[in-house]
């Protein structure tokens, strides 16, 4: 009776460690894991030969390619960068030229407003009727204003080179004898352009040619035997001549200069042809 105890309780212990245990199946011999210790396989004397010739044939890399093969393409797309950020400033400034004219800095760069005054003096030479070459020499005085108008016109070879000047001279004589004396007063006015050719780029002297036009008022009193005749006459003129001028700067700190020149002009008034010749000393601005 105590044996088949025994064996009553082994077999179901049995069954059910079978039931619970998992299958095991056969894997693959090509899934199979590779160990390192495992031998390879031969190379064959082609594959060899192959191999040589390959590496024969592959260029050795220095260095300094290797660098210029890893920076190459951040300078591509550096230089990229800055193509497209000219072409961007290139554009905008095509756009902005169309829209308004940009405005050189000759104007910053130069402070002088190009203006003067000038106090003249010389010697007159009237034309006379009595023949003489030149005419009756005859103390001149006088003042002119100049303005460099090339200063509007933003280029800069004409800045100092075209002005003008707002001009008056006056010259007199009396003459005559203990009967008859004549009294003769002359005024001109003109306003003359000018253009002048510096002594060099930024050169503050030059020589220049001028040509105007204004009017002459000549009054003339006519004494015959202590009776007074007045006598007015107003004519067309023309003025041109050539001179030397110059504007010396007086100092660093400011742009105050000594404005001076020397010249040679004619007035034709009429048929006659008044020639002066003197100089002029001011201030420029």
């Amino acid at each position: 009776m105590r044996t088949a105890a025994v064996h009553s309780w082994i077999l179901p212990c049995l069954l059910g460690g079978l039931t619970l245990a998992t299958p095991t199946f056969a894997q693959d011999d090509d899934s199979s894991y590779a160990y390192p210790d495992d031998e390879q396989p031969e190379e064959t004397s082609s594959s060899r030969r192959r191999r040589a010739q390959q590496e024969e044939d592959t260029p050795y890399a220095y260095p300094d390619e290797e660098k210029s093969e890893e920076t190459d393409t951040p300078r591509r797309r550096r230089s990229r960068a800055e193509e497209d950020t000219a072409s961007d400033f290139r554009r905008i400034a095509e756009e902005e030229d169309e829209e308004k004219k940009f405005e050189h800095l000759a104007r910053m760069d130069d402070p002088n407003t190009g203006v003067a005054f000038e106090v003249l003096g010389g010697a007159m030479f009237l034309s006379s009727a009595r023949g003489q070459q030149l005419g009756d020499l005859l103390p001149a005085i006088g003042g002119r204003f100049t303005w460099e108008y090339g200063r509007l016109l933003n280029v800069e070879p004409l800045r100092e080179a075209l002005w003008f000047d707002v001009r008056y001279t006056y010259a007199g004589m009396r003459e005559g004898t203990q009967l008859i004396v004549g009294d003769t007063r002359l005024h001109y006015a003109t306003i003359a352009p000018a253009y002048e050719l510096t002594f060099g780029e930024g050169s503050d002297y030059g020589v220049y040619a001028q040509v105007g036009g204004g009017i002459a008022y000549e009054h003339t009193t006519l004494e015959i035997g202590g009776k007074l005749t007045p006598l007015d006459d107003i004519k067309p003129l023309i003025q041109y001549g050539v001179g030397l001028r110059g504007r010396t700067k007086l100092s660093s700190e400011t742009n105050v200069r000594l404005a001076w020149r020397v010249e040679l002009m004619r007035f034709r008034r009429g048929y006659m042809d008044d020639t002066f010749l003197g100089a002029s000393l001011g201030t420029a601005f």
